[in-house]
């Protein structure tokens, strides 16, 4: 495989703390522009393919269920 630009891959970091703070329209917004970094005819980047497969850990971490407890 090519190896990534260097935009591709700072796009990443940021695309992985986008996730990481759950902020999806931003992940969504750079995943985007991670896939615009390859080359029209080139098949997936490897940068494309970690950034799907981050997403995909992230999907299996437990979720909070939205409850809070109240401090007294």
């Amino acid at each position: 495989m090519k190896r990534p630009k260097p935009l591709e891959l700072h796009l990443l970091e940021i695309y992985e703390e986008a996730l990481r703070q759950r902020n999806w329209a931003v992940a969504e917004h750079l995943l985007c522009a991670i896939e615009a970094c390859a080359p029209a005819d080139a098949p997936i980047s490897e940068t494309v393919a970690k950034a799907y497969g981050v997403l995909a850990a992230e999907a299996q971490k437990p979720r909070c269920c939205g409850t809070r407890t109240k401090r007294h």
